[in-house]
């Protein structure tokens, strides 16, 4: 197996995609896998579809084990028929070798299949598994390798909508390769531009939103506190609309509230008011 994939080295070059995709063709080709690989590409992460990827002529086998190799995640698509391919557990087994040798990220995906069921070899997908009893030699390995696989972390889709079921997995994966859009990052308001490997951005954009809502809460507690004052605030510059994630126009907002209402001790005795509410004290 590594004779072949190195033999293939010029056909894919280095670090050329960001998600490998494997999956039983019969199973989810044209559905659930190919609706995902499109979420991906729509989303600038590249990725390795056999359809799409492969020119004819090319060795498949080598070429897809190759680009297991140059690629940063691979997402694993256990369907009920994925353990009958033998092509298909020949790329489980090398996928796993490269999270142990190149820390490639692994993330299984459970469709309409029991995780259960796959680590031990059960049921329907067990089943399945059963008709590669031929391959003696390979069973032991393809065996521990279904088991690695359901050990993992992963999605698991029984039913529902699969749309959503896809951004949940792409937002995963961006997060896990750190493939963030960052043209849409500039375009938010007091965006923290500071990054670094570990940070997905996620945990400031809730912190931004629940700054947004908590400012909302405030204004209004202050108003009720302070009904009847001579305090002339223009309403547009007090409310945050929904799309407002930044904190740093929070903080401007509360400011410009201090600066307009009239009297310092007011505003501080409103304010610790306003936090005792919010408090529940």
């Amino acid at each position: 197996m590594q004779g072949a994939s190195s033999s293939s080295g010029s056909l894919i070059p280095p670090c050329t995609h960001d998600v490998f995709l494997s999956f039983r063709g019969t199973d989810t080709r044209t559905g659930f896998t190919y609706n995902l690989y499109n979420v991906l590409e729509r989303e600038k992460i590249k990725t390795f579809f056999d359809d799409h990827k492969l020119k004819r002529g090319e060795n498949i086998s080598a070429a897809l084990l190759q680009a297991i190799e140059v690629s940063k995640i691979s997402v694993v698509i256990c369907s009920e028929n994925y353990g009958s391919s033998s092509w298909c557990l020949d790329e489980l087994v090398k996928i796993l070798e490269c999270k142990e040798s190149k820390q490639q990220i692994v993330i299984p995906v459970f469709y309409k299949v029991d995780p259960s069921h796959v680590r031990h070899q059960i049921d329907s997908f067990g089943e399945a598994f059963a008709g590669l009893k031929y391959n003696k030699d390979k069973i032991p390995r393809w065996r521990a390798a279904l088991t690695q696989v359901a050990n993992l972390s992963g999605w698991t889709y029984v039913n529902g909508y699969e749309y959503d079921f896809i951004e949940k997995i792409v937002k995963e994966i961006k997060e896990a390769a750190g493939l963030h859009d960052q043209k849409k990052k500039g375009d938010v308001p007091g965006f923290n531009h500071q990054s670094n490997k570990d940070s997905t951005g996620l945990d400031d954009q809730r912190k931004n939103r629940n700054g947004a809502d908590l400012y909302n809460q405030a204004v209004l507690e202050v108003q009720k506190i302070l009904h009847g004052a001579d305090v002339h605030v223009n309403r547009s510059s007090l409310e945050v609309e929904n799309n407002l994630n930044g904190a740093e126009l929070y903080n401007r907002a509360f400011l410009e509230v201090q600066r307009k209402i009239n009297g310092a001790d007011l505003y501080n005795q409103a304010y610790l008011d306003v936090l005792n509410k919010i408090n529940g004290g």
